[in-house]
């Protein structure tokens, strides 16, 4: 059976249609850099029934201003204001989407760098939750984790304005990236690999190692951003946020 990822069902979404719901949220300071084990995708066989697919590791960043918290993770529609969230409890509801098709997280913050609970979906109005739970790690930085990926010096550059070859698609995630306006990059952490959202099914899972992911921490702020270079140096896959 194909199943569609949870990252590309939000593409799908109009954008004025992802009406973002409240959150409400239980604990300390979520801001930071998470490591998200959740389901990559969600699917409907022919007789209707919803099958969630395997738990995989991604990375997602938790920002906070004046209004709240804001979640970030590769490949969301509107990444710069996912869900809402405020710290006024333990648990938490987070979803996306429209009245038709619609994603939740509903959760628990159980610690300061920890929280878990379980994603529904919700096509025309009728809830089914994966029964496998989703958990979250915040990552502490400065660990002098060894850059496998070998790709934060190609990262440093494009945030500097250098030129790279890449896939016409990334023109405005570039130039998004390149106009955060945030200061000089102060440094760049590799934070490990992970899958690339797309259509998969039982016999094609995801490529696990697709995309490597980097905290940047500028002098006026923080992303989290992703890459993929082909063989022949092209960007294949790129985005901050």
């Amino acid at each position: 059976m194909r199943r569609i990822a949870l990252a590309l069902l939000l593409t799908l979404l109009p954008a004025a249609a992802l009406d973002v719901e409240q959150v409400t949220v239980y604990g300390g300071n979520l801001s930071g850099f998470w490591r998200v084990m959740g389901p990559s995708s969600i699917g409907i066989t022919l007789f209707g029934k919803t099958e969630w697919g395997p738990l995989r590791p991604s990375f997602c960043r938790i920002d906070h201003d004046g209004e709240g918290y804001g979640s970030h993770c590769f490949g969301h529609a509107d990444s710069e204001r996912q869900g809402r969230l405020e710290t006024d409890g333990r648990r938490f509801h987070l979803a996306w989407g429209t009245m038709l098709a619609r994603l939740v997280y509903d959760g628990e913050v159980t610690s300061a760098t920890r929280f878990e609970g379980h994603f529904t979906g919700k096509l025309v109005g009728i809830p089914v939750t994966d029964p496998d739970l989703a958990r979250g790690e915040k990552i502490a930085l400065g660990n002098d984790t060894v850059d496998s990926a070998g790709k934060a010096l190609v990262l440093r550059g494009i945030l500097n304005g250098e030129a790279v070859a890449h896939e016409p698609a990334l023109d405005a995630a570039l130039v998004a990236a390149r106009g955060l306006k945030l200061g000089q990059v102060e440094t760049v952490n590799y934070l490990g690999r992970q899958y690339r959202p797309g259509v998969e099914d039982d016999n094609h899972p995801p490529d696990a190692e697709y995309l490597a992911a980097y905290a940047v921490e500028f002098k006026d702020g923080e992303r989290l951003c992703w890459l993929h270079q082909d063989d022949d140096g092209t960007l294949a896959a790129f985005q901050c946020s």
